[in-house]
């Protein structure tokens, strides 16, 4: 099988660029007879453009080496391809949340291994406006925080949880929920709406599990709605979302579907795998089975939507 190695330098804040030479080194010396290649991205965007042609070229497995926009974007090009060429993912970015629902394993050397042995099956993609996303998009404060967590990365140089985490408090003192119009399969949510997390995936921002009910191979996605939450009541249940038990909170509300579309007054700032995308209004929807994944030994398993969270919009009033 002929495997493609698509390694993003600059993902991590140079970390992929200190530990992937030394992989690449061992992964030669153990399968050297298999022929296995490898491509460094120049520019934004040259991931999706290299895997698209590596498809059409007839490769069986295309690698994304790096992190969640990475992965997303070796997943755009690859995405029409089928069983013809399926997806890995070695781990090397900032956050890298898709492995923690696809149970790839943190260590890059394993990833690496896996990416190479590991048996494929199906996993959706998501899609937003004409873009498209694998792990969790949103709109709302999740998407401002994602642009100050951009910037914040940018100016210390640094990863992990700890960037998104003050990027949450500074976005925190300013932000203000939104009047927002949520259309979920044909049925109308409205009121006044802090951020809408549209979750093919489970994590983001570095292990928070937002949406802890989604599944990656359904055909449908999750979305968690949350309402007009004061700032005491925010900080109070951030610490909650990185085991998923912010479920509870009578200000949630998840809704399954295969269409959404949302509109805000004032126009909110939407995010696709932490990247910006735009603002509202907003359609995103779901490509079932789009891709063909190299999932891990131990996926994460979806916590059950409850049937009282489920097919209701949140209280408008602030807790």
């Amino acid at each position: 099988m002929k495997t493609l190695f698509i390694v993003n330098y600059v993902a991590g804040r140079g970390r992929t660029r200190r530990v992937w030479p030394g992989i690449w080194r061992e992964l030669q010396q153990r399968y050297a007879a298999e022929g296995l290649e490898m491509v460094v991205t120049a520019a934004p965007r040259d991931a999706t453009r290299i895997a698209r042609e590596a498809a059409q070229e007839g490769y069986g497995r295309v690698v994304a080496v790096g992190g969640d926009g990475t992965l997303t974007e070796v997943a755009d090009g690859v995405q029409h391809a089928g069983e013809r060429t399926s997806l890995a993912f070695v781990p090397t970015g900032a956050g890298c949340d898709f492995r923690r629902t696809a149970g790839v394993p943190a260590d890059a050397l394993a990833a690496a291994e896996l990416a190479l042995k590991g048996q494929p099956r199906p996993a959706d993609l998501g899609t937003v406006g004409t873009s498209t996303f694998l792990n969790v998009a949103g709109v709302g404060f999740d998407a401002e925080v994602a642009a100050e967590d951009h910037r914040l990365r940018d100016k210390y140089s640094s990863t992990g949880t700890v960037p998104y985490v003050r990027a949450v408090l500074r976005v925190l003192w300013r932000y203000r929920a939104r009047d927002m119009r949520i259309v979920a399969d044909g049925t109308a949510f409205e009121g006044k709406f802090l951020l809408v997390a549209v979750g093919n995936a489970q994590y983001y921002g570095g292990g928070m599990r937002i949406v802890p009910t989604a599944c990656v191979d359904d055909g449908l996605l999750d979305v968690l709605i949350a309402g007009d939450y004061s700032v005491p009541a925010t900080l109070a249940l951030l610490p909650r979302v990185y085991g998923g038990g912010h479920l509870t909170s009578s200000k949630i509300r998840v809704v399954r579907c295969r269409e959404l579309s949302i509109e805000a007054s004032p126009e909110a700032a939407v995010h696709r795998d932490g990247e910006l995308s735009g603002t509202t209004p907003v359609h995103f929807g779901i490509a079932p089975g789009a891709l063909s994944f190299v999932y891990g030994p131990t996926p994460a398993t979806p916590v059950a939507l409850r049937p009282d969270t489920a097919h209701a919009a949140a209280s408008p009033q602030a807790e």
